[in-house]
């Protein structure tokens, strides 16, 4: 049972997490095309190489609600980032979700309660990768074509999931 609410709770928030609600001021937000100088994922231009570096800083230099974080180096060198898209009030608190979700992975010394009241704080930290094969040249463009548009949606859900409940 605390399994099923930990999943139910896990859920809910990673779509609070992966929707944030509008911003005070809407931002200008780069279209890929703009950056790319083609509309990316369509079948005359899917080229082999694909600058998702470029497309991704613009994002993150036009709104607070993107995060880059050098997570290390290629096997070519070059600088390996993620991208974190969320509301800014959540991205400001990124530390304090990882420390929830690590508590809840270990689980040691949790009651029941305890970790109910940690499902409900936290929020699901979503792994999404665009391809990590040189060959996979589709899933690089759909994950600038997934960021851009979770960064400039202004959207917010109308009402919860059936799912949740």
């Amino acid at each position: 049972m605390l399994a099923k609410s930990l999943v139910r709770a896990s859920a809910l928030a990673g779509a609070i997490l992966l929707l944030p609600p509008r911003p005070a001021a809407a931002q200008t937000v780069p279209a890929p095309e703009s950056v790319l100088g083609h509309k990316p994922a369509t079948i005359s231009t899917l080229p082999a190489t694909t600058n998702r570096g470029t497309t991704f800083h613009r994002l993150a230099a036009s709104s607070n609600r993107i995060k880059l974080i050098s997570v290390g180096k290629t096997t070519r060198g070059l600088d390996w980032e993620i991208a974190l898209i969320s509301s800014p009030q959540n991205l400001a608190k990124l530390d304090h979700y990882k420390s929830i979700s690590q508590r809840l992975a270990l689980a040691r010394g949790l009651t029941d309660e305890t970790a109910q009241a940690l499902a409900r704080e936290g929020k699901a930290i979503v792994h999404i990768d665009g391809g990590m094969h040189s060959s996979e040249v589709a899933g690089a463009q759909q994950s600038i074509l997934l960021a851009y548009k979770l960064v400039a949606t202004q959207a917010i859900p109308k009402s919860t999931p059936s799912w949740t409940t």
